[in-house]
């Protein structure tokens, strides 16, 4: 290596240092974006959990003491004509011991307005025959099954769907047992170990007492379809008033009841009914009280286990049927 010389060694001296770049820190805005991002992703995990993974509830809470030990068996004296020794049934009608119904189809309308609805008039001699099941015989949020499937797995006969329990919030007896004492948001219907059934407006029902009165079924999708003396309705505790595919439940006296079955939105076929169209129709069966169920794709309908009604886009699981079924509930 060459000698350095004075000049040249004070020249690099004194030369100044070269400026270092400063580091850029992340930008304000990309910062608030990827708060965002990881809160949305953390809100999107909540909402699984929470909302759309079935949740088994393992310990039920206990059942509020019935009023009765078993169910009133004096209903059915008044029909005592529907029942028959064995078992006898058509493609429409069925005839036992125990109940007897019919199941028929109306048309009512034409084109864009065509209607068709299927009503099942039912007579029973003990109400532990109106029963209901839960899918995969298990009580749980998020917990559903193919209808027909949940229909073979409980032993029915004729059946509906139900209030599709699990997917949101209300008071749920079945079979007289108290499984979910909420508030909910909607009117509520019951039927009793007598026979009877009432339906409560919102904010009006009280689980324990009505356990107490002797509570058979407990349902909360609502809205109620008649008032107090049977009368139809125009107003609703509902927002789902426009047409659409419906269940509901129809109640004459104790002993005696009717399953409606509305087919909707489906051209040239059904085109559904309102809550108002579905209303007057049970006034003009006759019922003194009627409640609507879950509808839209879950409306369906089942006898010997196969559809009697077409259901919108094939249907889809449920969470929980009404049905009649020779195995009394207990």
């Amino acid at each position: 290596m060459p000698p350095v010389t004075l000049e040249e060694l004070i020249q690099s001296t004194s030369q100044p240092p070269k400026p270092q770049k400063k580091k850029r820190g992340t930008p304000l805005a990309v910062s608030l974006l990827l708060d965002i991002l990881i809160a949305g992703a953390l809100l999107c995990l909540f909402a699984l959990f929470h909302h759309v993974l079935p949740e088994t509830y393992s310990t039920l809470p206990p059942a509020a003491p019935p009023a009765q030990s078993a169910p009133d068996t004096s209903m059915g004296a008044a029909f005592a004509d529907k029942f028959t020794a064995s078992v006898i049934q058509t493609e429409s009608s069925y005839s036992s011991p125990n109940m007897a119904f019919t199941v028929t189809q109306h048309v009512q309308g034409e084109g864009a307005d065509k209607i068709t609805y299927y009503v099942a008039d039912i007579y029973l001699r003990d109400i532990a025959y109106l029963q209901t099941g839960f899918a995969k015989n298990t009580y749980g949020k998020g917990i559903d099954e193919p209808f027909l499937d949940l229909v073979k797995n409980s032993g029915a006969v004729l059946a509906v769907s139900g209030d599709y329990y699990g997917r949101h919030y209300g008071p749920v007896i079945r079979n007289g047992t108290l499984y979910r004492n909420a508030a909910g948001s909607g009117d509520v219907c019951v039927l009793y170990k007598d026979g009877t059934m009432k339906t409560f407006e919102r904010g009006a029902f009280n689980a324990a007492e009505e356990m107490e009165n002797g509570a058979w079924q407990a349902w909360c999708f609502g809205p109620a379809l008649l008032s107090e003396d049977g009368k139809a309705k125009t107003r609703f505790n509902s927002s789902l008033t426009p047409k659409h595919p419906r269940c509901a439940i129809g109640y004459y006296e104790p002993g005696h009841y009717a399953l409606v079955l509305v087919d909707g939105r489906q051209d040239d076929y059904s085109s559904g009914m309102t809550l108002t169209e579905l209303s007057a129709l049970f006034e003009s069966l006759g019922c003194t009280a009627a409640y609507n169920l879950d509808g839209g794709r879950s409306a369906q309908m089942a006898y010997n286990n196969e559809f009697v009604n077409r259901p919108y886009k094939d249907g889809r699981n449920v969470s929980d049927i009404i049905f009649l079924g020779e195995v009394p509930a207990q």
